[in-house]
């Protein structure tokens, strides 16, 4: 009986990942649809405050609408999630905070798209688009400003680090998580150098 049953489970998570595979590569096309029109375009051009196509072709294929840019901006958040594969409730949770206290609204574009990087590991396009995007926007910042920024991502990351490891769930960062933590932080300071 337990041997059927356990082949039962098996055969519907099977059908589920199936099914959302699917439903993924919908909502990533429909997101890519969005994306690639000329308004939007534009649009992002003008949110973005850039000139550089290369760039608006990356955030077009990745589906990043001028709704979804600020889910961009949390790429590191998610890559830390991932740091110690799969991504784990806690952690998606302290993204999807952060992700609020931004100013992304559940069930909007780019609540949307960062739902979607926590359960699929995000291409490596997406971390390029925030690396080229953030250093942009940091040529920009004055010294004091870039370090405030610094400083908040990097109290942002340990945070999405925090929240799985150590005792009961909570307080300790892996080697993996310090690692990708530490090249995140590299990044925004190699533009402060």
């Amino acid at each position: 009986m337990h041997s059927r049953l356990s082949a039962r489970g098996q055969t519907r998570r099977i059908l589920e990942d199936v099914f959302f595979q699917g439903v993924d590569a919908m909502l990533l096309e429909r997101l890519r649809q969005e994306a690639n029109s000329v308004e939007s375009r534009k649009a992002l051009a003008r949110a973005t405050g850039l000139s550089d196509e290369t760039l608006i072709d990356e955030l077009v294929q990745l589906g990043v609408t001028p709704a979804g840019l600020m889910a961009i901006r949390l790429v590191p958040l998610v890559m830390v999630a991932w740091a110690e594969q799969p991504t784990d409730e806690p952690e998606r949770e302290v993204v999807m905070r952060e992700a609020r206290r931004f100013g992304i609204l559940d069930d909007s574009v780019g609540s949307v798209l960062l739902d979607y990087w926590l359960r699929k590991v995000p291409p490596r396009e997406a971390f390029d688009a925030w690396k080229r995007y953030v250093l942009g926007c940091l040529e920009g910042m004055s010294s004091v400003a870039r370090k405030k920024f610094s400083a908040i991502t990097e109290k942002q990351l340990i945070a999405v680090a925090k929240a799985s490891g150590g005792y009961l769930g909570f307080g300790k960062i892996s080697s993996k998580e310090r690692q990708m933590i530490d090249g995140i932080l590299a990044t925004i300071q190699e533009e402060q150098d």
